[in-house]
């Protein structure tokens, strides 16, 4: 019998039974198309609304009442998201939206008295960045180990805060120059296809490849949620660390530097690495590699601000 017979009549190997599938409900599905923060935004921005005595389901004229009564209160960026949460409530119901065309009139409006801009707060920069992380170090030193690892990921990284506290150890790839961090969703990836970061080691001691090191030793993470909470005995949590968290975090560390609390946020850090960046005149692409800004819109903001220094040093 030739080589050929043989394998047309040897036994078939049984075929593997196809691994469980997940499944999912319409209403999963649907819940899952936006981003866990926006939903929590939304649910918040409704329940002031409520707050306030005006009903749901809402009318163009309960709308426009409301805009009216919070106009002189609130800053317009506010508002703003407040009525994007009202017109997203309704349009989850399959009601009609109240934002009309006589709200967005009256929206406009407001803009044209008191403006639109929004709160730019400030970048931290890479001096100031090493002055806060030494002010860190008076800490205890898990909480310190923890903030010094999360300041230098937010700068070295550019990350978002709801990108840092999804990041678990198993998105993390060390080799010869750095850690590659694994986004597995962000603002410019909401469907999930994952980015990558690559962080590289850095000269002396505020080296952002060796903080996340000595802070998952101590805090003893062997996997799962990189940066969670930590107790005033220096006890770690084993949930990640609230997106809110992230802010206060950034606020008390610059606080212990002397620098004013009230002007940074959780985005200085990334802020901070797109300015010193442009401050360094690296080209325009590799900070947007760095950021994963799909437009140079939002870059340019940043860069706009960095020349006028530039020219200003000049003079």
């Amino acid at each position: 019998m030739t080589d050929k017979k043989r394998e047309k009549f040897a036994p078939k190997a049984p075929i593997p039974p196809e691994p469980p599938h997940r499944t999912f409900t319409a209403e999963e599905l649907k819940l899952a198309a936006k981003a866990e923060s926006t939903r929590t935004a939304y649910a918040k921005d409704i329940t002031y609304y409520r707050r306030m005595g005006y009903p749901l389901p809402a009318t163009a004229a309960d709308a426009l009442r409301w805009l009216v009564a919070v106009a002189p209160r609130l800053k317009p960026a506010t508002i703003q998201r407040r009525m994007i949460a009202l017109h997203a409530w309704h349009k989850d119901r399959g009601l009609p939206s109240p934002i009309d065309k006589e709200v967005k009139t009256a929206f406009a409006g407001l803009g044209r008295t008191v403006g639109l801009a929004q709160r730019a707060v400030k970048p931290l920069m890479r001096d100031d960045l090493l002055a806060v992380l030494m002010a860190v170090q008076a800490q205890e030193p898990v909480r310190a180990a923890r903030d010094t690892a999360l300041l230098l990921f937010l700068f070295c990284g550019a990350l978002r805060r709801q990108s840092l506290v999804q990041l678990t150890l198993e998105d993390l790839t060390f080799h010869e120059l750095g850690v590659d961090v694994l986004l597995r969703r962000s603002k410019t990836d909401q469907e999930g296809r994952g980015l990558v970061v690559s962080i590289p080691f850095a000269n002396g001691r505020q080296c952002p490849v060796a903080a996340i090191q000595r802070w998952c030793e101590l805090a003893g993470i062997r996997s799962g949620y990189l940066f969670r909470r930590v107790t005033r005995s220096g006890a770690v949590g084993d949930t990640r660390l609230d997106i809110s968290s992230v802010a206060r975090v950034v606020k008390a560390a610059v606080a212990r530097a002397g620098l004013d609390p009230a002007h940074y946020s959780s985005h200085s850090g990334r802020a901070g690495f797109v300015s010193t960046a442009g401050m360094a005149q690296m080209p325009l692409a590799e900070i947007a590699q760095v950021t994963k800004h799909r437009g140079l819109q939002s870059l340019q903001r940043y860069l706009r601000v960095v020349e006028q220094r530039r020219v200003r040093s000049l003079l």
